[in-house]
């Protein structure tokens, strides 16, 4: 049996993480940005925060003047427990990225987030329009990655391996009683909630099909040999 010495050892230490790095990319790629919007707002004075917060918030007014600025913002801007989402986000993203390659985890992520805020201030819009609320709803706050890590959650609840499903469903214990608060007077938050929490799992499955079935259009015809096994290929 050959020996591997410890150069060796460390050439494929250093390639089986650049591996890991490279098809788990939207996954570092949102905690880094998660966790450098986390630290330059609470680093900003109140006044600074409070006037960010304003215009990442995808309420009705903002998304009437600048749609993609808040969209995207309010994704990486929480209004509150620091690191905490960054933590989450490792244990939502990760095992659905493993699943789904880097594309189509962004493509599920920013469905969620788009179509749930959207639905939800629609209900506030639709609303205002019918004077059945107050005005300052158009204004109210509305920022948070909720609507893209609790769907993450509930998808590494139902197709993670074993030892994320515990983790993911601790993480969701912790959060299920604030998800739901207001829904019997449709509240934007937890509206958003059910809408990402029901369509991410057909979404899911949609995604998975597609990739397998792009994984097997990349399998050889021929069966590999014996002296070289045959690995899954990884694709983005």
């Amino acid at each position: 049996m050959p020996r591997h010495t410890p150069v060796a050892n460390r050439a494929r230490t250093r390639v089986h993480y650049g591996v890991v790095l490279r098809t788990r990319a939207a996954t570092w790629g949102y905690v880094a940005a998660l966790a450098i919007a986390e630290a330059v707002v609470w680093l900003l004075s109140p006044e600074h925060k409070a006037r960010l917060v304003d215009w990442v918030s995808t309420n009705v007014a903002n998304l009437s003047h600048h749609p993609l600025g808040s969209l995207a913002g309010s994704a990486f801007v929480p209004d509150s427990y620091p690191l905490v989402w960054v933590g989450t986000a490792v244990v939502a993203l990760f095992p659905v990225n493993t699943l789904l390659g880097n594309r189509r985890t962004v493509f599920l992520f920013v469905f969620l987030h788009v179509v749930g805020t959207l639905l939800s201030e629609g209900i506030v819009a639709w609303r205002l329009a019918h004077g059945t609320i107050p005005e300052a709803a158009r204004y109210q706050l509305d920022v948070g990655p909720s609507f893209v890590l609790v769907p993450g959650l509930v998808l590494v609840i139902l197709f993670g391996s074993w030892w994320w499903r515990p983790v993911a469903a601790a993480a969701m214990w912790a959060l299920w009683p604030y998800l739901f608060v207001g829904l019997g007077q449709l509240e934007v938050a937890a509206v958003g909630h059910v809408t990402v929490m029901v369509l991410c799992v057909p979404m899911f499955w949609l995604l998975r099909r597609n990739r397998l079935a792009a994984l097997a259009r990349k399998v050889p015809a021929t069966a590999p040999s014996a002296e070289a096994p045959a690995t899954e290929p990884s694709t983005p």
